[in-house]
C-alpha cells in the first residue's frame, strides 16, 4: 500500500514537470487567416577578408671578405730577390780533387767550379706609370769554407746599375753590369755579345724590333793600364804618384728582328752585333828600372750575327731553340775585356790579332726526353809577329746531352764531348807538331722536380765522368808535372744547380 503511493505520487510530478503552456489568444480584429508568421532572423555576417600582406625579401648578409690592398702592387715593381748559383762535390777517384779536362778556350763544363750570384733589386713605379729598377749582384768564387777551412770569401760587384723606363718602349740604364745576349749553355759561354762594363746604354723594343746601345769603359789594375811610383818629395822623402791612368773604352750597337709564331708554331730571330774598342797613349815606368816606356794608343772592333729558331711546341713547359753565332774580332777586340793583352807587335799594338768563332746552340723538350746541344769553332792568331806560333790555330768542341725521363721527376743520361786545337806552330816541350784532344763521357742521374725541361731549375745530380786525354794532350804539361802522367781522369760525385729571378741567367 505504501509503494503504491510513492508510485502515484512520482506520476504525479512527471505529469506536472512535462505539462507545455497554451499559446496565448489572438488579439481582437485579428482572425486565424490574418495571422503573420514570423520573420526568420538573417543570417551572419562574413567575417571580414584578411588584409593582403606583400612578402618583403631580404638577402642574407654577404660573407665577410678579407679588406684589399687600396692598389694592387705591379708584376714588375717592389723587391725582388734571385740567385743564380752551383755547388760540386765529389773525388777524382785517386784521393785527389776533380778538376776540368779543356784543349780548348771554352770547353765543356761537365766539372766546374762551385760558384754563387745573389741578385737583389727593388722596382719603383713613376707618375706616369714607368718602372725605375737598381740591380745590385754579389757573385762569390768557389771558396767554400767547409773546404778550405778559411772563412776569406769575398764577393765581387758583378751588377750595380739602374734601369729606368723613359717610355713604354725606351728603356735607360747607368752602371757596372754584365751585358750579354744567348749563351752556350753546355759551354758557360755567350759567343756574340758578352761585356763586363761600366757605362752607361739605351734599349728600344717596338713590335718585333729591338735595338740597343751601349757605351762604357774599365781600367784593369795591372801595370797595362794602371801604375803608382814612388817620387822623390823634397819635404817628406818620397810621394805615391799615379804614372799610368788610361782607360780601356768599349761602344757597342745591336740590332735584332723577332719573328713570333704564336704558341706551338715557329719563331724566328736575326741579330747583328758590333763593338768598337778603344785605349788612348800612355807612358810607364819599366819594371826593376827607373827608365820610362812609352805605350801608344790602340783600337780593335768586332762584328758578329747570329739567327735561330724557337718554339715549336703547344706545350708551355717544353722549350725548344736552335741559335747559330758567327763572330769576327780584330785587335784590341780579340782579347777579353778583363784581361791584358797576350801578346804584343813590336810596336806595342794588337792589330794583328784576331779571332773568327763560329757557334751552336739547340734544346729539344719531350714529354719523355730533352736533349742539349753545343758546338764551337775558334780560330785564333795572337798579335806576335811569329806565324808559326803555338798560341795560333784552329780548335772546335762539340758536347751534347740526351736525357731520358724515367717517371716523376728523375731523368737519366749522359753528357758526351769532344774538343780537339790545331796550332800552327810546335810544341814547346816536345818540338813536334801535335793536335791535343779530349774525350769525355758522362753518364748522370737527374733529380729536376720543378719541370720536365732541360733549362728547368733547381736540379740535383749524381755523375761520374771518365775523360781521355791523347798523347799530343799529355805534352801540353810541362815535364815532372804529375797530371802528365794519367792519360784518363774521373770525377765520381754530387752537383747542385739552380737559378731564379736572375738577371743575367734566365
Amino acid at each position: 500500500m505504501r509503494r503504491a503511493a510513492i508510485v502515484l505520487t512520482l506520476i504525479a510530478a512527471g505529469r506536472v514537470a512535462f505539462a507545455q503552456p497554451e499559446p496565448a489568444p489572438p488579439a481582437e480584429g485579428e482572425g486565424a487567416g490574418s495571422a503573420q508568421a514570423p520573420e526568420p532572423a538573417p543570417p551572419p555576417a562574413a567575417p571580414p577578408a584578411p588584409p593582403t600582406v606583400t612578402p618583403v625579401r631580404v638577402d642574407p648578409p654577404p660573407p665577410a671578405m678579407p679588406p684589399e690592398p687600396e692598389t694592387a702592387p705591379a708584376a714588375n715593381t717592389g723587391f725582388r730577390f734571385g740567385s743564380y748559383g752551383r755547388v760540386i762535390a765529389g773525388s777524382d777517384l785517386r784521393g785527389g780533387k776533380p778538376q776540368a779536362e779543356n784543349v780548348v778556350a771554352h770547353g765543356p763544363r761537365i766539372v766546374e767550379p762551385s760558384y754563387l750570384e745573389l741578385d737583389f733589386s727593388f722596382g719603383f713605379t713613376t707618375k706616369r706609370g714607368l718602372v725605375l729598377r737598381p740591380v745590385i749582384t754579389l757573385a762569390f768564387n768557389g771558396t767554400l769554407f767547409h773546404d778550405t777551412g778559411e772563412f776569406d770569401a769575398q764577393p765581387a760587384l758583378r751588377n750595380m746599375f739602374l734601369d729606368a723606363q723613359v717610355t713604354k718602349q725606351l728603356t735607360a740604364w747607368v752602371g757596372s753590369r754584365m751585358y750579354r745576349g744567348d749563351d752556350i749553355y753546355l759551354f758557360d759561354y755567350w759567343p756574340l755579345d758578352d761585356l763586363n762594363t761600366v757605362g752607361g746604354g739605351l734599349f728600344f723594343k717596338q713590335s718585333a724590333l729591338e735595338i740597343a746601345a751601349h757605351a762604357g769603359f774599365n781600367r784593369l789594375l795591372t801595370p797595362f793600364q794602371y801604375q803608382e811610383i814612388e817620387v822623390p818629395n823634397p819635404a817628406q822623402g818620397a810621394t805615391t804618384v799615379v804614372q799610368l791612368n788610361r782607360q780601356r773604352m768599349i761602344a757597342s750597337a745591336t740590332g735584332a728582328y723577332i719573328d713570333d709564331g704564336g704558341r706551338g708554331g715557329l719563331s724566328l730571330k736575326a741579330k747583328l752585333h758590333g763593338e768598337v774598342h778603344a785605349l788612348p797613349s800612355g807612358t810607364r815606368q819599366r819594371e826593376g828600372g827607373s827608365d820610362f816606356e812609352a805605350l801608344p794608343s790602340d783600337s780593335g772592333f768586332l762584328i758578329g750575327a747570329e739567327v735561330g729558331a724557337f718554339g715549336m711546341s703547344t706545350e708551355k713547359l717544353h722549350r725548344r731553340h736552335l741559335n747559330g753565332f758567327v763572330r769576327y774580332a780584330k785587335g784590341l777586340a780579340a782579347f777579353d775585356e778583363l784581361a791584358p793583352p797576350t801578346s804584343f807587335g813590336t810596336d806595342l799594338k794588337t792589330n794583328r790579332a784576331s779571332e773568327l768563332t763560329f757557334g751552336l746552340s739547340g734544346n729539344w723538350d719531350h714529354a719523355f726526353a730533352n736533349v742539349m746541344l753545343g758546338a764551337l769553332s775558334r780560330r785564333f792568331v795572337d798579335a806576335d809577329p811569329d806565324s808559326v806560333d803555338h798560341d795560333d790555330g784552329w780548335e772546335y768542341a762539340v758536347n751534347v746531352r740526351p736525357l731520358a725521363h724515367l717517371g716523376r721527376e728523375v731523368f737519366a743520361g749522359v753528357d758526351l764531348s769532344y774538343q780537339a786545337r790545331f796550332p800552327r806552330g810546335l810544341n814547346q816541350t816536345t818540338q813536334r807538331a801535335e793536335d791535343p784532344a779530349v774525350l769525355q763521357i758522362a753518364p748522370m742521374l737527374v733529380y729536376s722536380p720543378m719541370g720536365p725541361s732541360a733549362y728547368d731549375r733547381p736540379q740535383l745530380r749524381l755523375v761520374y765522368r771518365a775523360a781521355n786525354r791523347n798523347e799530343a794532350a799529355l805534352h801540353e804539361y810541362v815535364p815532372g808535372d804529375p797530371r802528365g802522367r794519367h792519360a784518363w781522369t774521373h770525377f765520381l760525385g754530387f752537383q747542385a744547380e739552380w737559378w731564379f729571378n736572375s738577371s743575367t741567367y734566365r
